[in-house]
């Protein structure tokens, strides 16, 4: 097994995973100011359904 390799890939996985979380701590803060914006909803959940799709690898 290539060590060198899966750090590379969870590198790449914490720097897109840390992007979304800023992303998700900003669109939760908006929710809170539009509680009832079903779209804003569904990108939230699309944010955490990736970072955790993406951890399962490891």
């Amino acid at each position: 097994m290539d060590f060198g390799l899966d750090a590379e890939i969870l590198d790449d996985f914490l720097i897109e995973a840390g992007e979304i979380l800023d992303l998700l701590s900003e669109q939760l803060i908006q929710l809170e100011q539009a509680p009832n914006d079903a779209d804003l909803l569904n990108s939230i959940f699309r944010g955490f359904h990736t970072v955790k799709g993406g951890g399962l690898v490891f």
